[in-house]
């Protein structure tokens, strides 16, 4: 039979093979653009057309509208691989695609391919030598039937190679993985096997996240849109390195990581601790803690939770004579210390009778202080009075600075300007700025307000002495007392009230 040549000729699809390709990619024809790659021929009583959109990607296709139609593909050169979408949009029984040598398949078929039955939609066909020589040369697309019926074939995207490795798969190596590419010009998909595992879908980058550490092989195969795999086996080998673990920072260079040097910006490779309070004594601020109380000269702090600082009385004369020194640990400070406990919470030992600190007589009594500034204060034991008799210990209010200047504002105040808590076993006094209040193993607050000092027990029995007034007020656990009061603001002919 004399068929008619397309004379629709267009430069195929094709793109050069990458640097990293092996294989050179197929010719792709897509029919969007001319001259064609191939030449494709029909009977003259029904030549092909083009079909502008509709195609299996949505553009044009190539259509033979009529008469048991048989579609010619030629080729320039001998191919051993050819993939195409076909469709018979009307149906039918049966649509053949055949593969033929020189001789249009008069003796020399090569391959054949049946749809039953004939495809109303696009589907992939991938036809070829089973050797995988190049010895064809023509293709043919036909679909039996009745010629009145005049069933129309459709041809689109059609691929072609002189050799079967298509498509090809590179590996390359990304950061945290591997980028995978497929020479195809159509793109596709990928599956790979990891340890010889079960090829699964994947996508590129392929991750390595959650790889255990050790050697491994993985094998990606590109899939092309026809559905065919990469006949070859693309793998590598890597390994997963344990990660690097740096040394425990050192910031003193003694040898001693931060986390568990006792002193880690100051060096001190033999962690003396003389007072075993977890500071070490090359970096200790505050006098060593490891000595006893002493009535009247020193009390000895212990920080329980927080930030605190501690302000040694001028005179002493210890480093920063100046400012705050921060608590970490223990110290014994000197009576007249102020401490800011605002954000933190300490433990207060002191000295309960005037016998020597070395004395098996002398008594110890606690304080645990929170939420305040204040100073501590004791007397010294006097030499006429017996050594045994009590000695409180006093906890002595301070104004944060600036807090007292809402005092000083036109109209009545009631701000809370400062205040302690206290849980005291001993004998302890809160000195506020209208009252002091006495305890003996009890748990209370004492606030100074703009208009008074109020005292809050929690447990146990507090003595409250008032300014002004003879006989103290005893407030019992549960209750609260306020002395009402004109506190900080500077009043006509007297000085504010102050400790």
């Amino acid at each position: 039979m004399r068929l008619a040549a397309l004379t629709l000729v267009l430069t195929a699809f094709v793109v050069a093979a990458p640097a990293w390709g092996q294989s050179p990619p197929p010719t792709v024809v897509t029919f969007e653009s001319q001259p064609f790659a191939a030449t494709f021929s029909a009977p003259p009583a029904c030549p092909p057309e083009l079909v502008l959109s509709g195609g299996r990607d949505g553009g044009r296709f190539l259509r033979v509208p009529c008469g048991n139609p048989q579609v010619q593909i030629r080729f320039a050169a001998p191919q051993s691989l050819v993939e195409l979408f076909v469709r018979a949009p009307q149906g039918g029984g049966d649509l053949f695609v055949t593969a033929c040598g020189p001789q249009l398949c008069d003796g020399d078929e090569i391959a054949r391919r049946t749809l039953t039955p004939a495809p109303a939609t696009w589907t992939p066909v991938v036809i070829g030598d089973p050797t995988g020589a190049a010895t064809v040369h023509d293709v043919f697309v036909s679909v039996p039937g009745e010629v009145s019926l005049q069933p129309p074939v459709d041809v689109d995207d059609v691929s072609f190679s002189p050799t079967s490795d298509q498509p090809d798969t590179n590996i390359l190596s990304v950061a945290d993985g591997f980028e995978l590419r497929t020479n195809h010009p159509l793109g596709g998909s990928f599956v790979c096997e990891l340890d010889g595992g079960p090829f699964s879908p994947c996508a590129s980058p392929f991750s390595l996240a959650g790889v255990a550490i050790g050697e491994h092989v993985l094998t990606a195969l590109a899939v092309d849109v026809y559905g065919r795999a990469d006949p070859s086996r693309q793998g590598v080998h890597f390994t997963i390195a344990p990660p690097v673990v740096p040394p425990p920072a050192d910031g003193d260079k003694d040898g001693l990581p931060d986390t568990s040097d006792n002193c880690p910006a100051d060096a001190n490779a033999d962690q003396s601790d003389g007072d075993k309070d977890g500071v070490g004594d090359a970096c200790e601020e505050l006098p060593s803690g490891n000595t006893p109380p002493t009535a009247g000269v020193t009390a000895v702090v212990r920080q329980l939770s927080g930030e605190v600082f501690v302000k040694l009385p001028a005179r002493r004369g210890f480093r920063q004579e100046t400012g705050f020194i921060p608590l970490k640990g223990v110290a014994a400070i000197p009576i007249g210390s102020t401490v800011d406990a605002r954000k933190g919470e300490i433990e207060v030992s002191s000295a309960a009778n005037g016998f020597s600190a070395r004395d098996r007589r002398a008594k110890r009594q606690q304080a645990r202080i929170r939420a305040g500034m204040f100073a501590i204060r004791q007397k010294r034991a006097k030499r006429n009075v017996a050594k045994k008799t009590a000695i409180g210990t006093d906890v002595a209010l301070l104004s944060p600075p600036g807090a007292e200047t809402q005092c000083r504002r036109s109209g009545p105040q009631k701000g809370v300007v400062r205040s302690v808590s206290m849980v005291a076993k001993g004998l302890y006094r809160a000195i506020g700025g209208a009252t002091t209040s006495t305890a003996k193993n009890a748990t209370f607050a004492t606030t100074d307000r703009c208009d008074g000092t109020l005292t809050e027990v929690g447990k146990g029995r507090v003595s409250v002495a008032v300014k002004g007034r003879k006989k103290p007020v005893v407030v019992r656990g549960g209750a609260a007392y306020f002395a009402k009061a004109q506190l900080f603001a500077a009043r006509k002919g007297k000085r504010p009230l102050r400790d």
